[in-house]
């Protein structure tokens, strides 16, 4: 009844000009021929029947096409695809080979939209092997690469720095596999969820695993580190969880001239409370709301010119896959807080206990 209704309202023009036609014939041969009017009116009304099971037909024709026409356009929805047969079987649709050979509007229509379509397949397949293509070279870059850090590493151990001079060495290389790391995150994000392998966690232990690798960090800086001592068994992706702890350590090292990092926790119902809070330049009120969004640094990001704006945003993404809130707490000046609200049932863990 839908397209029946729509049907009619496109015809409503056409149909009122009939009712138009119909009145002025009966009433002009009225005029003229009033002892003729009932035959007048007979005829009217054979024109009126010819004309309702003409546009009967008509609809027909009309509504199964435009039938033919959702079902096509929920399959472009769901596979981005046009549907290549007819309809009625598995013969394809032949179309005109050009448009001077179309018979109708909408055949015209038909061949402009799927020429176009056509063109923009083609288009997007190539588009799509080349980002491949670099996907594929960056994805391998970032593997080698970490050989020949593994190498320097080794290398500059057995050099004889000044106590000072070895730390900021180890610091840069640090940094060096940080970015590689990063790097590799970003490009394994969009198949995360196929990466994922979730098991129950000591909470206490992964963040000594985070804050181990940060040491050198810690060590150059000068900075203190309370880490709260916790009984905490979470459902998490360890290698996953980590590198978003990693990130949110990684920016509170780095915008903490001095002072000291503190972690620790607090149990509410149904979830932790992850608190990773520094004393460090605090963030402008203004940029507070998109410390997450993608290539934002902000103010203090721009006074650093080192910042990329992707460390938050793949600690958000990431933690939005492992079902874990983050959000930040700040003072200009007076430091930031970070707070991870982490699912977690009391029951589960007495009963892996």
């Amino acid at each position: 009844m839908r397209l029946w209704s729509r049907y009619l309202r496109e015809k409503k023009n056409t149909l009122f000009l009939l009712l138009l036609t119909e009145f002025l014939f009966l009433s002009v041969g009225s005029l003229y021929q009033i002892e003729n009017l009932p035959k007048l009116f007979y005829a009217a009304v054979l024109v009126f029947a010819v004309w309702v099971i003409g546009g009967f037909l008509d609809g027909l024709k009309y509504v199964r096409k435009s039938r033919q026409l959702e079902m096509e356009f929920q399959h472009f929805c769901q596979s981005g695809e046009l549907v290549t047969g007819s309809g009625a079987g598995d013969e394809p649709a032949r179309l005109p080979d050009s448009m001077e050979e179309t018979d109708s509007y909408e055949e015209a229509q038909a061949y402009f939209l799927r020429t176009l379509w056509e063109a923009q397949d083609r288009e997007r397949r190539k588009w799509e092997e080349r980002t491949a293509e670099c996907g594929d070279y960056y994805v391998m870059w970032t593997h080698q690469i970490k050989t020949p850090i593994s190498a320097m590493k080794l290398l500059f151990e057995r050099i004889d720095y000044g106590v000072r001079d070895g730390f900021l060495v180890r610091e840069e290389l640090f940094k060096i596999e940080q970015y590689v790391e990063m790097v590799l995150a970003f490009q394994r994000l969009e198949s995360i969820s196929s990466d994922l392998v979730l098991q129950q966690y000591d909470l206490y232990h992964l963040l000594k695993q985070a804050v181990k690798k940060y040491s050198v960090l810690f060590i150059n800086k000068g900075l203190k580190l309370e880490l709260e001592e916790m009984e905490f068994k979470i459902v998490t992706d360890e290698k996953w969880f980590i590198f978003a702890l990693e990130q949110l350590l990684s920016n509170s090292i780095k915008y903490t001239p001095e002072g000291k990092i503190a972690i620790w926790t607090k149990r509410q119902e149904g979830q932790i409370l992850l608190f990773l809070e520094d004393t460090g330049i605090g963030i402008h009120a203004e940029d507070l709301p998109r410390i997450f969004e993608k290539g934002f640094t902000g103010y203090n990001g721009r006074m650093d010119r080192k910042a990329t704006g992707i460390g938050l945003y793949l600690c958000r993404r990431i933690l939005n896959y492992l079902g874990i809130h983050v959000k930040a707490e700040s003072e200009e000046g007076k430091g930031t807080r970070m707070v991870l609200e982490i699912p977690w049932e009391e029951k589960n863990e007495k009963a892996s206990g």
